[in-house]
């Protein structure tokens, strides 16, 4: 299971405890379609999680509007494995982050010529930056991050896993920066 990095535990502490529990929970995202993270899955399926969402509007206290909400959602059906409710909601948001949950998903399905191509509408973001730092110069832009990830899946190994902890660096500090902006 994942353990939230040191400056990911305070910014994620506003989440409902359920939800933070079910991160918690969650086996460490694979570079593919990965393992399944039932309890959060039954969490975001949940009538907790219907609009306007209220586990992340109302009980929490936080204030989201609908596009940081759908924004987290996408995040966390990524980490909750299933691709296909996270590109559900990631292809009808026309922002960056929008369009960076969308090639984090597309790179996980392997399909990383089309990662790339959500990456490039990102543009330039502040992760990105943020990433290199984090990630000890591993993460050097989103489109090298992709063929790295792209032959550690083919070849396995410590690249495997040091691209898998880089992900996860990443899923935590896109989804820092969806619920601050």
């Amino acid at each position: 299971m994942p353990q939230l990095d040191s400056f990911a535990t305070t910014e994620l502490a506003v989440l409902p405890d359920s939800l933070r529990v079910a991160i918690d929970a969650a086996e460490m995202p694979g570079l593919g379609g990965g393992a399944s993270a039932r309890g959060l899955s039954e969490l975001l399926a949940g009538p907790l999680f219907l609009p306007p969402i209220p586990g992340l509007t109302d009980h929490a206290g936080l204030n989201l509007t609908k596009s940081q909400t759908d924004l987290c959602l996408s995040g966390l059906w990524l980490l909750a494995g299933d691709l296909d409710q996270s590109h559900s909601i990631s292809q009808d948001l026309t922002s960056a982050e929008g369009s960076f949950w969308h090639g984090i998903m597309h790179r996980r399905e392997g399909d990383f010529g089309n990662a790339k191509y959500w990456f490039r509408k990102v543009g330039n973001h502040p992760v990105f930056q943020q990433l290199q730092e984090l990630c000890d110069g591993f993460y050097e832009d989103p489109f090298e991050f992709v063929d790295l990830c792209s032959r550690a899946v083919k070849q396995g190994g410590e690249d495997y896993q040091r691209c898998q902890l880089a992900q996860w660096i990443e899923w935590q500090a896109l989804m820092i920066h969806c619920l601050k902006q």
